[in-house]
């Protein structure tokens, strides 16, 4: 996913969102402080699991207090309730379990908010033949047939490496869904979108059209669009979200990961849509009085963000982090080493899988360069982020963290600096990723859903064993956490600590890479105390304990008593943030 490796998608969203106001009057505001969302009463709760994670282990204890947005004890009911006093109030569990809040590390909030009901999904791992998709876009065209002409119906998610037989959609295919709506594919991929022979007449594009990347059959256009620049040339026309839209919809989608759990989130790409309008977007999304944050918004951008005018005659990158923009704050400055592994982008040792032996991928961003600019943040106290797929591109991550370490031996050494996905690596890697106090973050579900596709077409049964290597993680005492990447995959963070259990991919019994299993209680680290620590907010989320924020999510069932292969079907019944009950589920 990331700027680097879904370029396409980055473009459709700058299209689809050029309408919105971008006027700089929601200027970056100090966010709440702990202390502004709890009802100010003790709360104690009792009579159930209560999983701590203290320590990165289970620690339960039998009772825990909260007063406002803190937790004020934690341990035996008797000794809770002799600290807080005989007016808390109490909430018995009745066999229920508390575990911190989630924290999702890495994740896309403007590209995901299209998802809600703009872009019509075509999940890959829900569609295994191609008239699957179709049959999806046709009960998309449904709903839009009476609206006033030109009509579009736009889609993300196909995905040829899932689909049998790798069957990709074309203008004459797509006629028969349509013929009087424009229909507009995105691939899974970014670099990729079909359209029918309707999208190119509204778009006034024809057979002599020599915009590269329009492909062409004798002639003739076939519908398909290579890279961005013919992408844009037909995504142009598609309708435009205005404000009031985007708002609800943003805080919608921040309900849903409510709703799975997660108290803190990550954005890991401030500025790839909009560059300056994605910092107005953000103070505006997370300022917005009619839908409060649900969640801690936490956030990394890009190195032009930094440029950004504050009301003060200063910018962004003037100033120490954490910088508040709205109620979000933005700490560390992004980095694309490559580009996406199922897109054959991200650069590898080795060629992909029955693939030419060039076919490695490149990096994106020359070796000195990237040093140049990580040296440049560090000193100001930045932490730096590093998207790496591919095992090359990992291999230059590590050298230029190696080198910058070295020129700056007095820079600040509590900030955990961090390499994203993590997906092709060795052993060696894991270890000296570790040695240098690095943290890295998995994209989980590249096993979960992408594992069959990785054995049989990306990088063959041996490598795509090894994907995501979590165990090694745990031997090498590396710092790891798992993630979305939204809108690649959704964040369920149940579903992420049940891959790292089982290995299990979707709709199957099959395991990939069974040596890479973890425990319940080192899978449980990643998406708690792990990605806490690489956020650097250690001190206040993913643990349980006296001092830090009350954020926790209420489970109905121990994990520990349940199948490994059902940790995901638990059912989230309440999310609490800063001591307030964000999330109820429906009864």
């Amino acid at each position: 996913m990331c700027h680097g490796c879904h370029p396409g998608l980055n473009a459709l969203a700058r299209i689809l969102t050029s309408n919105l106001d971008f006027s700089n009057e929601t200027q970056p505001v100090v966010a709440q402080s702990e202390e502004d969302l709890g009802d100010g009463g003790s709360t104690i709760f009792y009579n159930g699991s209560i999983i701590t994670m203290a320590g990165g282990t289970f620690s339960p204890v039998e009772a825990l207090a909260i007063k406002g947005a803190s937790i004020t004890a934690a341990g035996r009911l008797q000794v809770v309730r002799s600290l807080v006093g005989d007016t808390a109030t109490m909430v018995d569990l009745n066999g229920q379990c508390i575990l911190p809040g989630f924290v999702e590390p890495h994740l896309h909030l403007f590209l995901s908010v299209l998802t809600i009901d703009y872009l019509t999904l075509l999940q890959p791992w829900k569609i295994t033949k191609r008239p699957d998709a179709l049959a999806i876009l046709k009960d998309a065209v449904a709903k839009v047939i009476d609206k006033p002409d030109p009509k579009w119906v736009a889609a993300y998610g196909y995905d040829p490496s899932l689909v049998e037989g790798h069957e990709e959609p074309d203008a004459i295919t797509l006629d028969g869904v349509s013929t009087s709506v424009g229909i507009f594919v995105l691939n899974q991929s970014g670099h990729i979108a079909y359209v029918n022979h309707r999208a190119f007449e509204i778009a006034g594009i024809n057979d002599d059209n020599q915009t590269p990347g329009l492909v062409k059959r004798d002639g003739r256009l076939t519908g398909e669009l290579l890279e961005t620049p013919a992408i844009q040339l037909v995504a142009e026309h598609i309708p435009k979200l205005d404000d009031p839209k985007f708002k609800r919809d943003a805080a919608k989608k921040l309900g849903q990961w409510s709703a799975k759990g997660c108290t803190t989130v990550f954005d890991a790409g401030i500025g790839t849509v909009n560059s300056f309008g994605d910092v107005i977007l953000l103070a505006k999304v997370t300022t917005n009085l009619e839908h409060p944050l649900p969640l801690r918004f936490v956030a990394g951008v890009m190195e032009m963000i930094t440029d950004f005018p504050l009301p003060d005659m200063t910018t962004i990158g003037d100033h120490t982090p954490p910088v508040r923009i709205g109620n979000a704050e933005a700490q560390a400055i992004k980095f694309w080493a490559d580009g996406s592994t199922q897109g054959f982008t991200a650069a590898l040792n080795e060629h992909y899988y029955h693939r030419p032996k060039d076919d490695c991928g490149k990096l994106l961003i020359e070796t000195g360069k990237l040093q140049g600019q990580m040296g440049k943040w560090m000193k100001k106290g930045w932490q730096v982020s590093i998207h790496a797929n591919g095992d090359h591109a990992v291999d230059q991550s590590l050298e230029c963290y190696e080198a910058v370490f070295k020129q700056l031996p007095d820079r600040k050494k509590d900030i955990k600096h961090r390499i994203e996905h993590f997906t092709v690596c060795n052993t060696t890697q894991v270890q000296k990723a570790a040695s240098l106090g690095l943290g890295v973050s998995h994209t989980i579900g590249h096993v979960y859903y992408w594992g069959e596709t990785f054995q049989n077409w990306v990088l063959g049964p041996e490598r795509a064993a090894r994907i995501d290597p979590v165990k090694d993680d745990v031997d090498g005492k590396l710092v790891y956490s798992f993630h979305s990447d939204s809108p690649l995959t959704e964040p369920d963070p149940l579903l992420f600590v049940r891959t790292a259990v089982t290995r299990l991919k979707y709709g199957s019994n099959e395991v990939l890479g069974p040596e890479q299993r973890v425990t319940l209680e080192e899978a449980l680290r990643g998406v708690t105390i792990n990605p806490a620590r690489q956020l650097n907010l250690e001190h206040r989320i993913g643990t349980l304990e006296e001092g830090k924020s009350a954020d926790l999510v209420i489970l109905a069932q121990d994990p520990r008593t349940v199948d490994p292969a059902n940790l995901h079907n638990i059912e989230i019944r309440q999310t609490w943030y800063k001591g307030k009950k964000v999330y109820h589920a429906p009864r």
